[in-house]
């Protein structure tokens, strides 16, 4: 059906746990050019959209494009047991109806199997997500996650709220508050309004998208007031990741 290989291990940690932390299954879509995963977190405050194009992968041949469930939680186990020296061959096996996962070490040529289960019953329909924010702006990912961990010390809500000239980013808690204006040079690399927005989100969401930050050098954020937030992951090689945080009302 198909055989992929993918050669960079501790990125592909990065993302399955990602994925792990919304939901403990996934839709997986092996098309002819790009593997597309997507995951929504039960309570469906939380979607993760991931695009891995052909050219990320350095072996890519399907025979018959398919779609499936896979157990996400069962996934990032297997691939967590990756080494740095090992590349992640990644196929469907007919027999056991199921997703087999080679770890096979590039030096020793050690190679160590698993198969991850395959959920039965047909996988939900996908569709693309267009939203409109009003409000866009880019981080590097290590300024992100100190944003998301200064909230936790305070509370359990982020508030954003822009302007053209900033982003102010609040916290309240018992006997305790937060505050951080991020302007362009300050923080934010860039920042684009079209028109002021108010927002607030749940940190444990956002938390999520703090576990891909050690893969990509910066965050492209986009909101608008009471409106979901949208987090834009790009990739070495192409591949990108979208999530989707619904607002707290």
């Amino acid at each position: 059906m198909f055989r992929l290989v993918y050669g960079a291990p501790t990125k592909l940690k990065y993302i399955t746990q990602t994925i792990a932390k919304i939901s403990d299954e996934s839709v997986v879509e092996v098309a002819g050019d790009r593997v597309r995963i997507w995951v929504m977190s039960p309570d469906k405050t939380s979607l993760a959209v991931l695009d891995m194009p052909s050219m990320s992968f350095e072996e890519f041949s399907v025979d018959e494009e398919g779609k499936f469930i896979v157990k996400t939680d069962e996934l990032n186990k297997v691939v967590r047991r990756a080494t740095r020296n090992d590349e992640v061959v990644i196929l469907f096996n007919v027999e056991e109806q199921a997703l087999e996962v080679e770890l096979r070490d590039r030096k020793t040529g050690l190679s160590r199997r698993f198969l991850v289960p395959i959920v039965a019953g047909g996988a939900q329909e996908l569709r693309e997500i267009r939203l409109e924010p009003t409000v866009r702006f880019t981080m590097l990912t290590d300024d992100f996650k100190a944003l998301i961990q200064d909230v936790k010390v305070v509370g359990d809500i982020l508030e954003l709220r822009a302007s053209p000239e900033a982003v102010v980013a609040r916290a309240q808690g018992e006997d305790k508050e937060y505050e951080w204006v991020m302007r362009p040079g300050e923080a934010l690399l860039d920042l684009e309004v079209d028109e002021d927005a108010t927002s607030s989100y749940s940190r444990q969401s956002l938390e999520v998208a703090t576990k891909p930050v050690g893969a990509a050098e910066s965050v492209r954020i986009g909101y608008a007031s009471d409106y979901p937030m949208k987090i834009e992951f790009t990739f070495p090689n192409g591949e990108k990741m979208d999530l989707y945080i619904a607002p707290s009302l």
